[in-house]
């Protein structure tokens, strides 16, 4: 029997609402939540008002992890690679070819999305948050979701990566400080060294895929 007091959106219309045509998507919700109200599900209808609009590039998002699932799990599996290679301070080649693996298959999900068009300012902004969302297994499971209301950005570091809070080392001050060792102190060193030049390197090569683009534009 239907009650007021569920208070979260129904599944089912999320998914038709953010799967849908993002021009309609305010008609398309004014409609779910009025057909909601009149079975009674008085909660569930102001929970549908209350979902935003996505913006431009997240509607982008979500109709090309929705159209290419395959693409989008070797974009969170080669992202889950990348932050395990950081994480575990691995060696500068292993964090050379896993920042590679990662950028291919950020590239592959983006060019399928711009299939579907876009302007070049929107397609970067795809980028972000795919790129976000691969670092960030919190972001890749709305992404997933195809239901993003608004585009990512990725933080921390190195190539936006936040240490989780059960690997990070404890604060507190020893009661006798180890002795250095100056080889692990190189090691360390040289970690941060090759994880900044990796970072670096993804950067210029993310701007020369742009400068490529925006040439490609302009010729056309």
């Amino acid at each position: 029997m239907p009650t007021a007091t569920d208070s979260t959106p129904p599944p089912d219309v999320v998914d038709r609402l953010y799967g849908g045509d993002q021009d309609e998507f305010v008609p398309a919700r004014t409609a779910a939540a009025k057909a909601l109200r009149v079975e009674g599900h008085r909660a569930e209808a102001a929970a549908v008002e209350a979902l935003r609009k996505p913006t431009v590039a997240a509607a982008a998002v979500n109709r090309v992890v929705r159209a290419e699932p395959k693409l989008l799990d070797a974009l969170l599996a080669a992202g889950e690679g990348l932050r395990e290679v950081q994480l575990a301070a691995g060696s500068a080649a292993d964090l050379r070819a896993a920042v590679a693996a990662e950028s291919a298959a950020l590239d592959a999900i983006v060019r399928a999305a711009a299939k579907a068009g876009g302007g070049e300012a929107t397609l970067a902004k795809v980028r972000e948050t795919l790129h976000a969302a691969a670092l960030d297994p919190a972001l890749a499971a709305e992404v997933r979701a195809g239901a993003l209301a608004k585009e990512a950005q990725a933080v921390g570091f190195p190539l936006g990566i936040a240490v989780p809070a059960q690997r990070a080392r404890p604060r507190t001050q020893p009661a006798q400080a180890p002795r250095a060792d100056p080889a692990a102190e190189k090691r360390r060193q040289k970690a941060e060294a090759d994880a900044a030049r990796a970072s670096e390197e993804l950067a210029a090569a993310n701007a020369s895929r742009a400068s490529s683009r925006s040439a490609a534009a302009a010729v056309s």
